[in-house]
């Protein structure tokens, strides 16, 4: 049997190894303010929310009444409307209640 030994591969630096190291730094840097952003959104929504709910769920039981007397007018885009906003109360509902954060 006969024993390999593996010489350390001989380290250059090159001018594009330093601009890797700070285009990495500055994507860490964006990464980490792009996060405590997200955490603080999340923290006010959540703070928020019990009072939220209550007029989302308001504005949505206006539009579905706009949408039972608009029902044969043409021209009058109510359904998508109502659409629309149920779609951001369910998103809400989903960030607020499935979605948390790192660090929390």
């Amino acid at each position: 049997m006969t024993n390999i030994i593996k010489f350390p591969a001989k380290k250059t630096q090159s001018v594009g190894s330093v601009q890797d190291k700070s285009t990495n730094r500055l994507n860490v840097i964006a990464k980490t303010v792009f996060d405590c952003v997200i955490r603080f959104v999340w923290v006010v929504t959540v703070l928020t929310w019990p009072i939220f709910k209550w007029v989302l769920s308001l504005d949505i039981l206006v539009q579905m009444f706009r949408i039972i007397y608009h029902w044969n007018t043409p021209d009058v885009y109510a359904g998508w409307n109502f659409l629309m906003h149920f779609s951001v109360l369910t998103a809400l509902t989903y960030y607020v209640s499935i979605y948390k954060p790192k660090g929390i």
